[in-house]
């Protein structure tokens, strides 16, 4: 493969002026975005186990007999 040396890139007057219109454009566009609201409440484990399928083992107590 043979390297060559970077071909330089010229700008004209109206390449800069799409550029800036471009930019304004997707300026605003991201201020009428409004971000989706989630919920703030947060999610007990009960209801993340269920969503994903989950079944927690049951812990057993240990009897305890003392003589």
């Amino acid at each position: 493969m043979l390297r060559r040396p970077p071909t330089s890139i010229e700008l004209k007057l109206d390449d800069i002026s799409e550029y800036e219109e471009m930019k304004q454009n997707k300026e605003k566009q991201q201020k009428s975005f409004s971000p989706p609201v989630w919920s703030v409440a947060p999610k007990t484990n009960k209801e993340i186990y269920a969503r994903i399928g989950y079944v927690p083992p049951e812990h057993v107590q240990p009897h305890t007999n003392m003589m």
